[in-house]
């Protein structure tokens, strides 16, 4: 596997240049390059093909912290993917490692321009919705309610890595974990009337799977002997700590959550637990889906009251059986 970030840090100034480039060998039929300018830091990934290779516009390529603009050279192009936010760099170097993960088997330029502009394209949307600046309350409960069933899965025996897998929170999925074509949706409240909240059509829609769950944690604040996002969050680490390719997976999803461990002396709030509720969405479960709607409606938010569905709620155990 190519490590951009080993390249990046061991990249030193030579003579004159301000951008020190290292070809990248283990993709030897394409000219990319891991790039650092020696004067801000800031790094770069450099993509060159020949000028018969049509670079489109790239109008709505920028976005936060990552510059994007092609550079037309005497024999060639150049695409240049450029930070300018060093505070970004573990996310940039994901994003710079999913482009080569994707381009290593393009036989063409062509083909590796194409696949890289469409990633480029992808990661523009998680950039959109990544929280740079911490998460707030509710996505923390979201995160903490899926660690807990995270955590629950493993502790019956369900192998880490089909979990990591199906964890697709992270890729801002509409499921919390999908596994084929069973999906299970995971709500956290401290609320002292809990209820289900739903914030999209799409969250307890059914289409394409054989069947789907939902799971609400029901917890209360307290000051001491509870457990907390960064609680939940070391112990998923130290229970994944026997594959470094697992905690480096869930390491790096959780930064695309926008979970920075520079973060952590805001998220000890405690909770304690105080029961769960599991259901089965059934086609008679009180839902909005997307079916049911104007096509110029959407992210349709709505609260389900516990007592309507409580026809529904089935065991754990369930969903266990279905994965």
């Amino acid at each position: 596997m190519i490590n951009i970030k080993s390249i990046w840090d061991n990249q030193k100034p030579t003579g004159g240049n301000i951008i020190i480039k290292t070809k990248i060998d283990e993709i030897p039929h394409l000219n990319c390059y891991a790039a650092t300018n020696h004067i801000t830091g800031q790094h770069l990934f450099i993509l060159s093909v020949s000028k018969n290779v049509v670079i489109p516009e790239l109008k709505n390529y920028r976005f936060r912290g990552v510059e994007i603009f092609p550079l037309e050279l005497d024999n060639n192009f150049e695409l240049n993917i450029y930070l300018l936010d060093n505070d970004l760099k573990d996310i940039f170097s994901l994003f710079i490692q999913n482009i080569l993960e994707d381009i290593v088997d393009s036989i063409t330029e062509g083909k590796a321009l194409t696949k890289t502009l469409n990633v480029i394209a992808k990661w523009k949307k998680l950039f959109d919705k990544i929280n740079f600046n911490g998460l707030n309350t509710e996505q923390q409960k979201g995160l903490i309610g899926e660690l807990l069933f995270f955590n629950y899965l493993l502790d019956n025996q369900k192998s880490s890595a089909n979990i990591l897998n199906a964890w697709t929170g992270a890729n801002f999925e509409d499921k919390d974990f999908t596994f084929g074509t069973t999906a299970i949706e995971i709500k956290f409240t401290s609320s002292k009337a809990p209820k289900v909240k739903v914030t999209s059509e799409r969250q307890l829609d059914t289409q394409n799977l054989d069947v789907l769950f939902l799971v609400l944690y029901t917890a209360e604040e307290v000051i001491e002997n509870g457990f907390s996002l960064n609680s939940m969050v070391e112990q998923t680490r130290q229970k994944l700590s026997a594959s470094t390719e697992e905690l480096k997976f869930f390491n790096e999803r959780l930064l695309l959550i926008g979970y920075f461990d520079d973060d952590k002396t805001h998220y000890n709030k405690m909770y304690s637990l105080k029961k769960t509720f599991s259901f089965i969405i059934a086609s008679d479960f009180p839902k909005i889906v997307k079916s049911q709607i104007p096509l110029s409606i959407y992210n349709v938010s709505y609260s389900i009251e516990l007592s309507a569905v409580e026809p529904f709620i089935v065991s754990t155990e369930t969903i266990l059986q279905h994965i």
